[in-house]
């Protein structure tokens, strides 16, 4: 390779420190059904890396570790380039690199395509949880714990990339499996799901159901944050056996995760199936792009664990005693303050974090007569710069519900109030259908069927359907009022005729019902909302205290004094008739002028 001369005397400087591989490239020895040492793949991955690359390759080494054989395709304006080593990497052969110190090497400024080759631990235990470990015959390995940082000195402009090849196995975006596998695709939602099932363990569930599964879910988390593909390894014991930490069975970093073998299934009346929450609870994570302040550090488990419950109930694929074990909170965890928690405090994650957010996502549907939930928060999460604190939370709860839910997100987040245990039938799924004709609406102190018409038109009237998680609203362009902390709506309906709309807050299967209205539902002669601006009851003609436009006559035909059909009537006024009015007159005049004779 031909070299710059050195006297040059402008020279650019250019930095790049390790970190987690998002942007790097991973190849893979096969994309077919079945994976394992390919021909293609080893021959890719032994060619010399091409320019401008810092390629990783991962093979199987001994059992508790892999080897990594280090490649950089050093560019024509490079004049220096240095790797820093993992701290426990133990380096097994070098080419074109020297050693500077414990952990890094150099290039030589000779050698094309310089290689430093070292294995490094893979095995790492968290709690009780196995996450990453390798056998002398498979591997499921983390691989930003093989990841390298590197620097170099330039005459120009150049730039590198991380690639991470797995010649015999496959790599996702952050993890690897090393050995033979079953591989299966699915896509939904813009993103496509690939399940990589290791031939060592036998699940009662296929690499395409996995991956179906998750692709059903899919469209059923609208938060942002999505990947382009998304990974999922079956990880064989003793990986997550016994469900690990938080007794889940999965983990998920960036765009990738693992299920255990014994977890990916469970058994349920209709046999054994995949085991839907597991595989919800870590694709949730994979949507989780935040950085949260210490006070907000439950939200990243608890929505995990409030969606890994709710979508798959609303999918009808868990029973609601299964549903409403998963929102059970321990003595211990009750008075917990959500705020004040920390990962020591995980089971408080686990369980009262996310029958806050049912309740606090059950809020925000009603405040919103259903058009907005809990994922509208979420979506804010992760589209918010920098870290995310509880104010902050609180102010986009705020936003989404339109109205503040500051005093009760004080009570149940940051204070120790324990919200009420979510009733299944609050949650139903977006495919529910609903009996509209329950629908009801308030006549003074009573709830009606909508049947019962004509409905009052002109004025505020409150709708409701009697079952959990079901709204009325209006069809047309009616205005919605929403109350607060209830499920009514308080709708005004325009005279003739209106349109209104009974559907679940978790979906969009409306029935629309055509009701008659009137402007006079008592038919006392007085508006419905003249009644209302008076004080009556625009349900009761005897109760309003205003009268129509007198016409012609004040009474009828008959009666005393009560005048004809032909003119005005002429009769006694309150007390006092026309006659007896003549006659007091007289006598007050006789008894003047008596009175005016006896003074002179």
């Amino acid at each position: 390779m031909r070299r710059l001369p050195a006297v040059v005397l402008a020279c650019c400087i250019l930095l790049a420190t390790g970190g987690a591989p998002a942007a790097a490239t991973v190849s893979n020895a096969s994309d077919v059904a079945t994976g394992g040492a390919a021909a293609t793949g080893n021959a890719a991955a032994a060619s010399r890396p091409a320019d401008g690359t810092v390629r990783h390759i991962i093979r199987l080494a001994d059992p508790g570790s892999v080897e990594v054989e280090l490649g950089v395709g050093v560019t024509e304006p490079t004049t220096e380039f240095r790797v820093t080593l993992p701290a426990d990497a133990e380096v097994t052969a070098t080419d074109g690199f020297d050693r500077v110190d414990t952990s890094t090497y150099e290039w030589d400024g000779r050698t094309d395509g310089p290689t430093v080759t070292y294995r490094a631990p893979v095995n790492r235990t968290v709690g009780d949880s196995i996450r990453f470990a390798a056998t002398d015959g498979w591997a499921l390995v983390d691989m930003t714990d093989l990841d390298v940082a590197f620097s170099w000195r330039s005459l120009g402009p150049t730039s590198y990339d991380r690639r991470f090849a797995v010649p015999d196995g496959y790599g996702g975006r952050s993890m690897a499996y090393l050995g033979e596998y079953r591989l299966a695709n699915a896509s939904a939602a813009g993103q496509q799901f690939t399940v990589v099932h290791p031939t060592v363990v036998s699940t009662n569930a296929s690499a395409a159901a996995y991956a179906e599964t998750l692709a059903g879910v899919a469209d059923d988390i609208r938060v942002g944050a999505r990947d382009p593909t998304v990974t999922a390894f079956i990880a064989p014991p003793p990986i997550g056996a016994d469900g690990g930490e938080g007794g889940v069975g999965g983990l998920a970093t960036s765009a990738d995760m693992w299920v255990a073998a014994d977890a990916a299934t469970m058994a349920g009346p209709d046999g054994t199936r995949v085991s839907e929450p597991i595989f919800v609870h870590e694709y949730v994570h994979t949507r989780q792009n935040y950085s949260l302040a210490a006070d907000m550090a439950w939200f990243t488990e608890s929505s995990a664990f409030y969606y890994m419950t709710v979508t798959p109930h609303q999918r009808g694929t868990i029973t609601e005693r299964r549903f409403d074990r998963r929102f059970r909170v321990a003595d211990r965890s009750r008075d917990a303050t959500l705020t004040g928690t920390t990962a020591a405090q995980y089971r408080a994650w686990a369980t009262k974090g996310p029958r806050t957010l049912a309740a606090l996502d059950r809020r925000i549907r009603t405040a919103t007569n259903g058009s907005r939930s809990l994922q509208d928060v979420f979506r804010r999460v992760n589209e918010h710069e920098g870290n995310v604190t509880y104010a902050e939370f609180r102010s986009m709860v705020a936003a989404t519900a339109v109205e503040p839910q500051d005093e009760w997100l004080d009570r149940h987040v940051d204070g120790p109030a324990l919200a009420p245990r979510p009733d299944p039938d609050a949650y139903p799924g977006p495919g529910v259908t609903v009996d509209p004709g329950a629908a009801e609406w308030r006549r003074g102190d009573e709830w009606v069927s909508l049947s019962e018409t004509p409905l009052p038109a002109g004025i505020p009237l409150e709708v409701r359907h009697p079952e959990a998680g079901v709204v009325v609203r209006p069809a047309d362009a009616t205005a919605a009022v929403n109350v607060t902390g209830g499920d009514p709506a308080t709708v005004r309906l325009p005279a003739g005729e209106a349109g209104l709309r009974v559907e679940t807050f978790y979906g969009r299967q409306p029935t629309v019902l055509t009701v008659t209205t009137s402007e006079d539902v008592d038919g006392d002669g007085v508006t419905n909302a003249a009644e209302l601006e008076q004080g009556s009851d625009p349900y009761d003609a005897s109760s309003s205290t205003a009268t129509p436009e007198p016409g012609p006559l004040d009474g009828g035909g008959d009666g005393d004094g009560a005048g004809t059909d032909e003119g005005p009537a002429l009769g006694d006024g309150p007390g006092f008739g026309l006659t007896t009015a003549l006659a007091a007159g007289a006598a007050l005049l006789t008894w003047l002028v008596g009175r005016s004779r006896w003074r002179d």
